[in-house]
């Protein structure tokens, strides 16, 4: 079942929040111009930290809108995330079992499909927002805190891959 989401808007400054959490809506544009800005700084971790970063905003609205569910098992909050990533424009994800090392496959991937529209195939894996969000899942899923899972992308469909792959595994 889809998550019910309530949305707000202020009128007064313009920002939209989801059961109570802020959101800023982006375009496809903005997500891969994000995503290659966090990708040419391997120095400092770009790429993670665009991960980091999303698992810290996603957790809070996951947290919320599973609560609001009264999802409770790693099955049910499994689910809400799926299902929330699909609801905010994300693309489509399976989860392969609720357990702590899984897979998580993207037969769609709004991230990826905006790379290859802004700059063609890539010759690396770029959806380092759907690590974050897919660690967000997990560590809800298990009540575990922010950072407690390590996600690799596997393969991709910014690379031309038939889908994105990701492997969760505790840290």
């Amino acid at each position: 079942m889809p998550p019910k989401l309530e949305h707000t808007f202020d009128k007064n400054t313009y920002r939209h929040s989801y059961n109570g959490t802020l959101m800023v809506l982006h375009c496809h544009h903005y997500m891969s111009l994000l995503t290659k800005l966090a990708m040419d700084y391997p120095e400092v971790n770009g790429a993670d930290i665009l991960a980091s970063s999303a698992e810290d905003s996603i957790r809070p609205l996951l947290d919320e809108t599973a609560r609001r569910q009264s999802a409770k098992t790693p099955e049910e909050v499994m689910s809400v995330g799926k299902e929330l990533y699909q609801q905010l424009g994300m693309g489509l994800m399976s989860i392969d079992g609720a357990r702590e090392n899984s897979e998580v496959t993207l037969v769609r991937s709004h991230v990826d499909q905006g790379w290859i529209k802004k700059w063609g195939k890539s010759t690396t894996v770029v959806n380092h927002f759907t690590r974050g969000f897919i660690s967000a899942i997990f560590g809800a899923a298990f009540q575990k805190p922010g950072q407690s899972f390590i996600v690799e992308e596997t393969s991709s469909i910014a690379r031309g891959d038939a889908t994105s792959r990701f492997v969760v595994k505790p840290k």
